[in-house]
């Protein structure tokens, strides 16, 4: 192995330990040159799937049990948390700008609303939002996770589930926060959740990270993963085709630069 290599992948793990959240993308790199070696055409990002193409059907469940299993994105310092929902749920320059925003979103309403997290993850963050809300039921697909947060956050009042954003039946509440959980999915699977999520609620609260520097083509398929859309210039709006969500009114609650992208959420206010 020459000098230079070695230099690349002492690099490379520094950049992972760091930002353990760009796992995905750097794993996609990797297959893209392992199929460069082999010969086989590289699924670059001008070769992403077309829109409407079928993505392979991964359970959201499969999806989110591997990504904790494998520290995707990243592990706890704490010996007593085996999950950890990322640095995005972790780091304040993420966290404080979308409790400052989505709390006074709440704050201003005239009674507490009812809540439902989806994809709660570690619950870091929606337990600063706990204390905002009437009734506050929060779901995950992965079983060990929910299980831990029952005993984790039992002193915070809150109806933990196992539920599958694609596959099964959503309660009804006020609003509903969906925080980075649809840009793991397949458009098939987002589509199918979308659905789901403007008939569930009045208000609808969803987080995604996003290309910066300017237009990007919105919504380019995926097989469910850990990885993202932002590995070939693309991320989900549910505004635009396939999805069409048409809500009464949208607006930005607060975006924050996050690498080569941002992390935008955004409130979907429905009739």
């Amino acid at each position: 192995m020459t000098q230079p290599f070695q230099a690349v992948l002492a690099a490379i793990e520094q950049l992972v330990t760091e930002h353990p959240e760009l796992a995905p993308q750097i794993e996609a790199i990797a297959a893209r040159a392992r199929a460069r070696t082999s010969g086989d055409r590289p699924p670059r990002a001008e070769q992403a799937p077309p829109q409407g193409a079928p993505a392979e059907d991964v359970s959201a469940r499969e999806v989110f049990r591997k990504v904790y299993a494998q520290g995707h994105w990243g592990r706890s310092d704490d010996p007593e948390q085996p999950f950890f929902s990322g640095r995005g749920s972790h780091d304040a320059a993420f966290v404080e700008p979308y409790v400052t925003a989505v709390g006074r979103f709440l704050s201003a309403a005239p009674v507490r609303f009812s809540a439902l997290d989806v994809g709660c993850g570690d619950f870091n963050v929606g337990s600063r939002l706990r204390p905002l809300c009437a009734a506050y039921t929060a779901c995950d697909v992965v079983e060990e996770l929910i299980a831990h947060n029952k005993v984790q956050f039992r002193h915070l009042d809150v109806d933990f589930r196992v539920l599958d954003l694609v596959r099964d039946a959503l309660p009804h509440a006020d609003v509903i926060f969906v925080r980075q959980v649809l840009q793991h999915l397949s458009n098939a699977q987002i589509a199918t959740a979308a659905a789901k999520l403007a008939a569930s609620c009045r208000y609808l609260v969803v987080t995604e990270h996003l290309p910066g520097g300017g237009a990007f083509e919105a919504n380019l398929d995926k097989p469910a993963g850990a990885d993202i859309r932002l590995a070939f210039r693309s991320g989900v709006v549910l505004t635009e085709p396939p999805f069409g969500l048409a809500p009464a009114s949208r607006e930005v609650l607060c975006e924050v630069p996050a690498g080569a992208g941002v992390v935008r959420t955004m409130l979907y206010r429905f009739a």
